[in-house]
């Protein structure tokens, strides 16, 4: 198995890259824009089959030189690049995978269906945590019943012992500053339909130690894709964020200042834009603490999957809880729940464990409980909660 990694350099593609090379002896080809921090992250791998490469996403020239010799493209990079580097995949006659397109994009790698099916490739649209295992567990709750009506989606992330110091994020902060800025989809009675940022406040019992959290609509990929692939009557789909506190006041405010913005300012001569400043100090931030010899802090990543319907003609709930805790055996963090779905989909792509073809959420070409059963052995364990309700009177 051959895979190309676009974003190499980042908190998850740099995991990624691990897990294919540790749980596949996979040959990759590590890309990014900035081979010095490529290497540095290649050279902290056990593995002499990863070929650090400098190459720019944006040119489809040489892109789809080096795609056209893989089994699979999968691209770790800024979600805005996903419109640009599938197409190139598809070209070239190669599975393809990326960590979503942020609900808007996975509209337009949608259209893509018939151009991947012609090319007898498949694109898996959106496989990390979130979206990507929150999607998995919607489908696997909608096994479990006859019919769904709703599927709502949590999640939330802290530390151990309490803090008074706000979290590295999980995932890019670019991505953050948009979840803040960016009016979310949700489905609404069978109507996709765009709600306010952080409206929808709600409460919601997580796993221990996050417990009860009040969480938020933030914009997603899930309700853009699930009801639609799952189907059985799907009305309703949300996802909501239980941001820790300190976080969530610092992202704010990041927000607030205008740290999301994409125009350019002009700072000391030169013309940036306050997310690419944002951005360069996150990935400096990154790599300083890829060598750093702090003590791994015990911190956590948690999703829950809330699926209602019918079973049997009765109320019926499937409940999933995805738990993910730093490893310190491994040095791991608990971004791997974002950064092993890719890996795993990329060796089930490579071997045919996935037959579908087209442009495809994980939920519509995944099997849930292999891929569970796989996660398990990265210590990402999912839980599966069914309640039934009897009704001794009539409705």
């Amino acid at each position: 198995m051959k895979v190309l990694v676009l974003g190499a350099s980042g908190q998850m593609g740099g995991l990624t890259i691990r897990d294919l090379a540790e749980h596949y002896d996979a040959e990759v080809i590590a890309a990014d824009l900035k081979l010095d921090r490529i290497k540095n992250v290649v050279a902290k791998i056990k593995s002499d089959k990863i070929t650090p490469m400098s190459l720019d996403a944006n040119d489809a020239s040489a892109l789809k030189k080096v795609a056209k010799d893989v089994d699979v493209v999968h691209n770790s990079a800024w979600y805005e690049l996903n419109i640009k580097v599938m197409p190139v995949a598809i070209e070239a006659g190669v599975h393809y995978s990326d960590l979503g397109g942020f609900y808007d994009f996975t509209a337009k790698q949608l259209e893509y269906d018939k151009k991947a099916k012609d090319a007898g490739v498949t694109c898996v649209l959106g496989i990390g945590s979130s979206p990507g295992l929150t999607n998995i567990c919607g489908a696997a709750g909608a096994k479990k019943l006859d019919s769904v009506d709703t599927i709502n989606i949590y999640c939330s992330w802290g530390t151990k012992e309490k803090s008074e110091d706000a979290a590295f994020p999980a995932y890019s902060i670019r991505t953050v500053l948009d979840e803040l800025t960016q009016e979310p989809g949700i489905v609404e009675n069978g109507v996709k339909k765009k709600v306010p940022v952080l409206s929808g406040m709600t409460e919601v019992l997580m796993p221990e130690p996050s417990g009860k959290v009040v969480a938020y609509y933030i914009k997603h990929s899930e309700p853009q894709t699930m009801a639609d692939f799952i189907g059985k009557g799907t009305r309703n789909v949300s996802f909501r964020i239980g941001f820790p506190p300190n976080d969530f006041t610092t992202f704010k405010t990041l927000a607030q200042l205008g740290f999301g913005d994409k125009e350019k300012i002009d700072v000391g001569g030169n013309s940036v834009s306050p997310k690419e400043v944002i951005t360069a100090m996150y990935l400096k931030a990154l790599a300083e603490s890829r060598a750093s010899n702090d003590a791994m802090v015990d911190e956590y990543d948690f999703f829950r999957v809330d699926v209602t319907g019918m079973k049997d003609g009765r109320d019926a709930r499937a409940t999933y809880y995805i738990r993910t805790w730093n490893d310190p055996e491994s040095g791991i963090s608990s971004a791997r729940d974002t950064a092993v779905p890719p890996s795993i989909t990329a060796n089930w792509l490579a071997t045919g464990k996935i037959t579908k073809r087209g442009t495809i959420p994980p939920e519509g070409c995944i099997d849930p409980v292999p891929f569970f059963k796989e996660l398990a052995k990265r210590k990402i364990l999912v839980d599966e909660e069914l309640q039934f309700t009897n009704s001794f009177y009539e409705k």
